[in-house]
């Protein structure tokens, strides 16, 4: 009987024991299973967190990558602009150097073209001194003409009245030869005066054309200049025909 009562009262223990750690069991694993949910959204917020840190920087890359594409888009036509400012200052020096070889080339050619004029004018001016020292010769040459045609008439009136002398125009007829005498004395200074005339209108001539002379040498050398300028300037212009010879051609 007593042996029975200790089994029961064992068994009893052992219910009590059983009651009592069945809810602390429960309640670990309740626990584990909260810790378990925490973790999880703990991570699942922190890829949340990750997430948007990352879509933010994506965020950020695309809009620095649109205005970095921007900024090369403006820098294409800052250089564009640039390039065309430069080539429009480039092709502007290359204008004003060619109009300082031009300038050079005029400064080279002028003189020659000055010193060519210079020379025909002073030629015209020799040729138009020689005109009216011919002009003058030739008046002097009329003159002696005069006279020789006024003595010719008084020879031919002497002799024609020399058939019919008689004692009554002896008188006329001394007269008639103190003028034939008269006339011969001023032939000869007219023809010493036509001499000298002719002799000065030859020389003013022969000045005038070496003068001439020169001013063409002068021009000839002004247009081969200007020649070897318009080859320089353009090499395949045609200079085969030298200016002096189509202007010899051509005539003056």
């Amino acid at each position: 009987m007593k042996k029975i009562g200790m089994t029961s009262i064992s068994l009893s223990i052992a219910c009590i024991l059983a009651f009592t750690a069945l809810p602390r069991s429960m309640s670990e694993d309740a626990l584990a299973g909260d810790a378990k949910t925490l973790l999880d959204e703990a991570k699942r917020s922190q890829t949340d967190r990750k997430r948007a840190a990352m879509q933010k920087e994506l965020d950020r890359l695309s809009e620095d990558t649109k205005k970095a594409k921007q900024e090369r888009d403006d820098l294409e036509k800052s250089m564009s602009k640039v390039g065309n400012t430069l080539a429009g200052t480039k092709s502007q020096i290359d204008q004003l150097a060619g109009r300082k070889k031009r300038v050079f080339q005029d400064l080279e050619l002028l003189p020659l073209r000055i010193e060519a004029e210079k020379l025909k004018a002073d030629a015209l001016t020799l040729l138009n001194t020689a005109h009216a020292k011919e002009m003058e010769a030739l008046e002097k040459r009329n003159e002696e003409l005069d006279l020789k045609t006024a003595l010719t008439t008084a020879e031919i009136q002497r002799i024609s009245s020399s058939d019919t002398t008689t004692s009554a125009n002896s008188h006329k007829e001394k007269t008639e030869v103190g003028g034939t005498k008269e006339l011969r004395k001023n032939l000869e200074k007219a023809h010493e005066k036509c001499s000298l005339a002719d002799s000065r209108a030859r020389e003013a001539l022969e000045v005038a054309s070496r003068k001439l002379q020169q001013a063409d040498a002068a021009v000839v050398k002004a247009e081969k200049k200007q020649a070897a300028i318009d080859v320089a300037n353009d090499p395949n212009a045609p200079a085969a025909i030298e200016p002096s010879k189509s202007r010899t051609k051509g005539g003056r």
